[in-house]
């Protein structure tokens, strides 16, 4: 059965995403923090993203959770389309 999160879960990963974004981001291996399906499929929920140029993000030390929503690496070096 597929849940669906609430406002209060929907604040919460919010709030959770923007600490990530505020440690990790400026880091020049990761391109992207967001909020989406689980790329392993583990959660029902949505799961907080961190896309990295390179690497697996061993050096980074992240959570495996933030506010109880795990957080996943997602490989993806974006650029804009030409």
């Amino acid at each position: 059965m597929h849940q669906r999160p609430d406002a209060a879960w929907w604040a919460r990963a919010r709030q959770a995403r923007d600490q990530l974004a505020a440690r990790y981001l400026t880091h020049p291996d990761v391109s992207l923090i967001d909020i989406g399906d689980d790329p392993l499929g583990l959660s029902a929920l949505p799961v907080l993203r961190i896309h990295l140029r390179r690497g697996d993000g061993s050096d980074l030390l992240l959570p495996t959770e933030i506010a109880s929503i795990p957080v996943r690496v997602v490989r993806g070096d974006y650029r804009p389309a030409r």
